[in-house]
């Protein structure tokens, strides 16, 4: 699961503002200049600390405390990312001092706290195996054919020859049944091959 665009939240802890601030990043570059455009909008942020997680085996782990104290901000940010589910993502929790020390467990539950409800507010993809047949059928099937396949399958693409052919997408396992249902057995699709979609959660 992914997210889909940038996403930014805010609370207010003890007189301390903090932003949530979270980005797609495929890879470590471009989790950094993330990183770097989120210091330029709040040059005057008391703290900026990050984490990142990349990769399908989210094997790319990085985070900082941004002098916050050792292990009350960026691993606690890391632990929420890893708890979402999420992969190739980039936070970042800007903090603006209030005045009112939260100690370092209230610090662990202000980060994590505001970076889980980043992400769990945040638009999201997800990976989707989609199967591509293809399809061929006489004109007189296409009354019962033709609405279908714009109504049920992704992407279809018609083609109007001797007979009617469509190509579509569709990750319904029973694709072939309704298929032969609706069409008593007179036309069935052919599998082409597989490709993975991200789709809007």
């Amino acid at each position: 699961m992914r997210l889909k665009e940038e996403y930014r939240a805010e609370t207010v802890i003890s007189r301390s503002r903090f932003i949530g601030c979270a980005s797609p990043a495929s890879d470590e570059a471009s989790a950094r200049a993330y990183i770097e455009s989120i210091r330029h909008d709040f040059p005057d942020a008391s703290h900026v600390c990050t984490a990142y997680v990349i990769g399908p085996g989210r094997e790319i782990q990085r985070s900082s405390d941004n002098h916050e104290p050792a292990g009350t901000a960026g691993v606690p940010m890391l632990e929420s990312i890893l708890h979402s589910g999420l992969t190739d993502v980039c936070v970042c929790a800007v903090r603006y001092f209030g005045g009112v020390k939260l100690g370092a467990g209230g610090l662990i539950r202000a980060y994590s706290g505001i970076v889980t409800r980043t992400l769990q507010e945040a638009p999201k993809l997800q990976e989707v195996l989609m199967s591509i047949y293809e399809i061929h059928y006489p004109y007189e099937l296409s009354g019962a054919l033709e609405g279908w396949l714009r109504r049920s399958t992704e992407s279809p693409e018609f083609r109007y020859e001797e007979t009617v052919s469509c190509r579509f997408e569709s990750a319904d396992p029973e694709i072939m049944t309704h298929l032969r249902d609706l069409t008593h057995g007179k036309a069935l699709p052919v599998l082409l091959g597989t490709a993975v979609k991200l789709k809007e959660l």
